[in-house]
């Protein structure tokens, strides 16, 4: 088993996944703390979402309304920079609460240590990528897994398209019966193996690449394959 630090930041548009992301911080976090970035002595708590609405406490004196209100949230494994627009106040329990419409636009930046587990080549698990112009698919081996991305043998030389920093949209992983997904990778390094794998010698390449923008539903779903790999394929050696 090995560990890797990864992170990664993406600018996201979907004010529903943003509110997804509000209301998990909420969860993990009971009550969270939310920095201004116009203000940084200004802070809130938020009280809850309210569809695409988010209502915030300030903890401090309230002021003066800013409209559109800049903001940083941080949550266990992530932390989120997002706007809100048409700020009122609004009158609560005797508390002055600020109510704010969603802005669309984020910005995602994903902080963690990712649980890098080597996978038996024997599960013949692969990614699989079509190049323009290419009839058959370039397939790779995977040699170990992470939530952030993804180690594969080449068998030879890779294709010269696969250089360092080149970026593959909607890429077929293959995980056998962990299930098949689509996936944007870019590639890290790119090097010969220093030595022969004995049993089998097709394979004379190592190419890493790390996962775009996955989802939060996906990445909790790559976390969890993981730790089934740690569990299977190595604690049980």
């Amino acid at each position: 088993m090995m560990n890797s630090e990864s992170e990664s930041s993406s600018l996201r548009e979907d004010r529903f996944e943003l509110a997804s992301i509000l209301r998990t911080f909420q969860k993990q976090q009971q009550t969270l703390v939310l920095a201004s970035l116009d203000d940084d002595k200004q802070t809130f708590s938020m009280v809850r979402m309210e569809g695409s609405r988010i209502r915030l406490l300030p903890q401090q004196n309230p002021g003066l309304l800013a409209s559109p209100l800049t903001l940083v949230a941080e949550g266990s494994e992530a932390k989120i920079i997002f706007s809100i627009t048409n700020v009122v106040t609004a009158e609560q329990q005797g508390q002055q609460q600020w109510l704010g419409e969603l802005v669309p636009t984020f910005s995602y930046i994903q902080r963690r240590i990712n649980l890098r587990v080597p996978v038996p080549l024997r599960e013949a698990f692969t990614l699989a990528i079509h190049l323009p112009g290419h009839v058959e698919l370039h397939r790779f081996f995977v040699d170990n897994f992470s939530t952030g991305g993804i180690g594969l043998f080449s068998r030879g030389l890779p294709d010269p398209a696969f250089k360092q920093g080149a970026i593959f949209k909607k890429v077929d992983l293959n995980l056998g019966e962990y299930g098949e997904y689509k996936v944007n990778v870019e590639v890290i390094s790119l090097a010969p193996l220093d030595e022969p794998l004995v049993d089998h010698p097709e394979f004379t390449h190592r190419i890493s690449m790390r996962f775009l923008n996955l989802s939060l539903i996906t990445q909790r779903t790559f976390n969890k394959i993981a730790y089934t790999f740690e569990v299977n394929f190595n604690r049980k050696r």
